[in-house]
């Protein structure tokens, strides 16, 4: 799978990360995992933008569990008695097992209570970015590279 200047046009890209894309590609396709290696060294968050581009839907849905995981102990850290993240996670993989319509309505209801509860305790419904809040720059780093190095992962 290669990655090209076109795509990243296609996907609306925003002016900073194309340009500076543009001098990685150099109008050449890129093997997507060497591209998303070079741009998370530079920028953690335009490399997890690509990512979510290329992934299918159920390994976008497994890498959304896989970070949401990483970070589910803060928001219930903090509010032990809310379980809709909890639920919007089990929901998720339920989906993955059976990605049928009806587990599909399930899963978005989940996660619009997941997104409810992140709203009500001011946090973002972003699992990496909530980690950020938490964390330390260079532990916030560190998360993230594990989130990403997941997803290269889902790419074999």
């Amino acid at each position: 799978m290669t990655i090209t200047q076109q795509q990243l046009k296609d996907w609306s890209a925003c002016t900073d990360g194309y340009k500076w894309a543009c001098g990685i590609l150099k109008n050449k396709p890129m093997e997507v995992k060497k591209f998303l290696k070079i741009t998370a060294d530079y920028r953690l968050d335009w490399a997890n933008w690509v990512i979510c581009r290329v992934f299918d839907k159920p390994n976008k849905v497994r890498y959304a569990i896989f970070a949401a995981e990483q970070v589910i102990h803060l928001f219930e850290k903090k509010y032990p008695n809310d379980k809709r993240p909890r639920k919007a996670i089990e929901a998720a993989k339920t989906w993955l097992e059976n990605p049928s319509a009806a587990y599909a309505a399930s899963a978005d209801s989940a996660a619009s209570a997941a997104y409810a509860a992140s709203a009500d305790s001011a946090a973002s419904a972003d699992s990496a970015a909530s980690a950020a809040y938490a964390a330390s720059a260079d532990s916030k780093k560190q998360m993230q590279l594990k989130i990403l190095e997941y997803g290269l992962s889902l790419l074999n």
